[in-house]
């Protein structure tokens, strides 16, 4: 593979013209500045939030991560469909039956899968099924697994303190046992968790949940749900009701809306915008600081963060403002969000919460039955990673000592470890990256961050529509408190101006604004050599043979679904092409 064209690519060591690709790093790197935002919090909220904490980002926006035409025109389309929308129909209180016929009858938006599942299922219907409960049932542990949050999820080695005081309850006749005891499925590898008690940053007057599952028959179901709720003070515990009056099993769907919404907030604070959006803006600046764009690993990074920095400059400015929608239409509010966000990335490192492959080991999740998401992200996982090591190494000419020797290369780690100051001095303070001292090393740190950008972003962000439009299968807000008693699960649903600000923000940011995984834009292969540009096709060929794996599993799930107890949901959102190469939106 010969070079033909005028396109530099060099390392900085085989670069004759050190002087000019100084200067114009130093250009971008005056353009480029890390700071830790503040969001507009008053004093008292930034020491509460401690904002140190938070991943820092751009200080000032550069020209050149202008936002896309596509992405100012659906945003304005947005908000004139949002003004029209509220206009009409957020009025008031919605019941769960008017936002049934809504989506079902809707010429205008599709049914998100939440309310198809609620509705085929007869959700608090008065003539549902044991059948149907029982489906309903595996949809809420199927999120967990292959919803928005899929990384929490992890096996049990003891009872938590939490179930503790409700073994017999829980094990007494419980519907997916299978008459075993809870030590019995830790014995057997066969029963986990997910723990939400983040959400509550230690203090009572949060709340905060965690959920047990087992599996059943070969496919993943709930056997608990505990909450933290007031005047009781060790919580309470739910557990799945296939018989039993109304009551029982209205409570029992309440408390899933209730887990489910909390794990809403999870979700948005945390998996999404804190740890996909705003981890992966202080990655960016810091390649746009140390690398001249000239460096063959500049050249590849570079497509996986396009218009990521206009898009977070709309999360900031339109989604966090007080009364704006992270303030007004989520359950915790911006503050809250912001003080997890910080929380959590104060204990982030790299080797717990990066490596998709050590998450999978740690949580002991590898071999749960369903678990879609871990099949297709670890063959993505893996497509990415062979294509980032064929190019580096050729680039490097397999040898070791030229990633020591890249000054730039090790430059950009130090600046991502380097610890975060308020003043503006600091780096990204993350901890655990690995040092440059090999191409493999290298190579798994560059796989980790495209596979965030890209499959990490793309599954946390583009099925939210689908779970959150409909409130009672993922709530973004709930009134009331769980404890409540509610003969309708109506009263705590979100009145008609939360429904449709939700419905429209979801919708704004499944807009598809960038090409999928590995289909680099011109503007981007332009500036790779040949060599360069074979090995993304390679990587292309690589990601049809993907496809051609998960429409087969998804084709056989359809098939066997025949006859079967409880039926299994087929999962495309991994598919390459559903896949974006950057956190666009």
């Amino acid at each position: 593979m010969g070079n033909r064209q005028n396109v530099q690519v060099k390392l900085p060591q085989n670069d004759d013209e050190t002087e000019t690709r100084r200067q114009n790093l130093q250009s971008t790197r005056n353009k480029y500045q890390l700071q830790q935002p503040t969001f507009g919090l008053t004093d008292l909220e930034q020491r509460l939030v401690n904002i140190v904490n938070l991943p820092p980002m751009l200080r000032e926006f550069p020209k050149e991560e202008k936002r896309s035409f596509y992405f100012s025109f659906f945003n304005g389309l947005r908000i004139i469909s949002g003004v029209i929308y509220m206009l009409i129909f957020g009025r008031g209180k919605w019941t769960i039956q008017q936002m049934i016929r809504h989506f079902r009858d809707s010429k205008v938006i599709k049914e998100p899968k939440g309310c198809e599942v609620w509705r085929k299922e007869e959700v608090d219907g008065p003539n549902q099924t044991q059948s149907q409960r029982a489906q309903a049932d595996h949809w809420f542990a199927w999120q967990r697994m292959n919803g928005l949050t899929r990384n929490l999820i992890r096996k049990v080695q003891t009872i938590p303190e939490q179930f503790v005081p409700f073994v017999n309850i829980i094990e007494e006749n419980h519907p997916y046992l299978a008459g075993k005891t809870l030590e019995t499925h830790i014995q057997q590898g066969t029963l986990f968790v997910v723990d939400l008690t983040e959400i509550s940053l230690n203090e009572p007057t949060l709340l905060s949940t965690m959920a047990l599952f087992g599996i059943y028959k070969d496919v993943l179901m709930p056997v608990a749900v505990w909450m933290n709720i007031k005047d009781v003070k060790d919580g309470k515990v739910y557990t799945p009701r296939l018989n039993g009056d109304n009551t029982e099993i209205r409570q029992w769907v309440k408390m899933r809306m209730w887990f489910n919404m909390l794990e809403g907030q999870y979700h948005t604070s945390i998996t999404h915008v804190g740890f996909t959006h705003f981890l992966m803006e202080g990655v960016s600046i810091c390649i746009h600081r140390n690398l001249s764009d000239r460096h063959p690993i500049y050249k590849i990074l570079l497509p996986h963060f396009q218009f990521m920095h206009a898009g977070n400059k709309f999360t900031v400015d339109d989604l966090f403002p007080v009364g704006a929608h992270f303030d007004k239409g989520t359950y915790i509010g911006r503050v809250t969000m912001l003080r997890l966000i910080s929380k959590h990335n104060e204990n982030w490192a790299y080797s717990t919460h990066a490596s998709l492959l050590k998450g999978l080991e740690t949580r002991g999740v590898k071999t749960i039955p369903g678990y879609f998401f871990k099949d297709d992200a670890l063959l993505l996982h893996k497509a990415i990673h062979q294509f980032v090591y064929e190019y580096a190494a050729h680039y490097y000419g397999n040898d070791d000592v030229n990633v020591q020797q890249d000054n730039e290369i090790q430059s950009f780690r130090q600046e991502l470890l380097l610890p975060r100051k308020t003043n503006g001095t600091g780096g990204c303070g993350m901890n655990g990256i690995p040092e440059f001292t090999s191409i493999e090393n290298l190579v798994e740190v560059l796989t980790n961050i495209i596979y965030i950008c890209s499959v990490e972003h793309s599954v946390s962000n583009f099925p939210a529509y689908d779970h959150y439009a409909f409130p009672p299968n993922m709530p973004d807000i709930l009134h009331g408190q769980p404890e409540d008693e509610m003969n309708d699960l109506d009263e705590a649903m979100p009145t008609g101006k939360e429904i449709f600000y939700t419905i429209g923000s979801k919708r704004t940011s499944s807009q598809v604004l960038t090409s999928s995984l590995g289909n680099y834009d011109d503007r981007y292969l332009k500036t790779m050599d040949n060599d360069g540009k074979a090995f993304v096709e390679k990587f292309q060929q690589n990601l049809l043979g993907v496809t051609e794996q998960i429409n087969q599993r998804n084709n056989d799930i359809t098939a066997g679904n025949n006859g079967k107890e409880i039926k299994e949901y087929p999962f495309e959102w991994l598919l390459p092409e559903n896949v974006l190469n950057s956190i666009n939106v």
